[in-house]
């Protein structure tokens, strides 16, 4: 895996506005929470028109906050493709924050949260053709990305490019991730130079933030151990890795990549999984980390 010497590189956050530096609060990321597990969404399974709502959402936050689209086609915020074993109509949102150093604009950093859940699609029997809000799998991973889409164009010097995804299939096999992988062209993977990926991470209470996949670069722990100092937030580290979110598609790519991640609760793939029951300031404590990577 590549060195995450050039993680550390990506920002040179000196001196960066005091919007960008301003203490995160909970309310928009609750208010992004519940909208995307609202009825109106039903679920947001994949290849009904509640997904696309949701991605057309996406892309407007994106170009809101001042982002330039990263689609397949030009303007487009949307990178499209057919899924050859379903036959749906697949798509990725990428929003782009170009790097400003010329010589390094073409390396990126990804940060990444799936958008999609599982609709009406039980992952019981009993639950079958009830609607799956999904508010921390994974409108709670959303709500985080857009809010560090809106912080770090503040930074004056970012010298690096960082790609905003919201992945659709994230609950079918990763097939958004692995897609994006495979076909991005103009920030391709070969030069990436790490990936964040923000899934399930609406329940922290009083547990500890994880981090999964930290050994995909030998410099992850000591990272992370700094950075929850530095915040005062408690943060457990799971070294082995697991193939059940969007990072490992980067990892298997040679992208030193972690998920944050809040725990597992009884309501995962539930249509028990409401808004509700989202904890605020625990998203402020996920973000805060992300932001604190991110321009590290």
């Amino acid at each position: 895996y590549l060195t995450l010497v050039l993680l550390l590189l990506i920002v040179t956050a000196h001196g960066e506005p005091a919007a960008a530096q301003a203490v995160i609060t909970p309310e928009g990321m609750l208010e992004t929470v519940k909208y995307l597990s609202g009825a109106e969404f039903m679920g947001r399974g994949i290849g009904t028109p509640e997904l696309d709502k949701a991605a057309a959402f996406i892309a407007a936050r994106f170009e809101a906050v001042g982002l330039m689209p990263g689609g397949s086609a030009n303007g487009s915020w949307f990178q499209e493709w057919t899924d050859p074993e379903s036959r749906e109509k697949m798509r990725n949102v990428v929003g782009i924050l170009p790097g400003r150093n010329q010589e390094l604009a073409r390396e990126s950093l990804v940060i990444g949260a799936h958008y999609d859940h599982l609709g009406t699609n039980g992952a019981t029997r009993e639950n079958a053709g009830k609607v799956h809000p999904g508010a921390d799998d994974n409108a709670s991973g959303v709500a985080v990305l857009l809010e560090l889409a809106s912080r770090l164009p503040l930074v004056a010097n970012m010298e690096r490019t960082v790609v905003f995804v919201a992945f659709t299939g994230g609950e079918e096999g990763r097939k958004g991730s692995r897609y994006y992988v495979r076909n991005e062209r103009r920030y391709p993977v070969a030069k990436a130079v790490a990936m964040i990926n923000l899934d399930t991470v609406g329940r922290l209470g009083r547990n500890n933030l994880i981090v999964i996949g930290s050994g995909s670069a030998k410099e992850w722990p000591a990272f992370f151990q700094e950075a929850g100092k530095a915040l005062k937030i408690e943060i457990a580290q799971m070294v082995r890795e697991l193939d059940s979110s969007d990072q490992k598609s980067f990892q298997e790519a040679g992208v030193p990549a972690v998920q944050l991640f809040t725990g597992p609760h009884g309501d995962y793939h539930r249509p028990t999984d409401t808004s509700d029951k989202i904890d605020g300031e625990g998203l402020v404590k996920v973000a805060t980390v992300a932001r604190s990577v991110a321009f590290s």
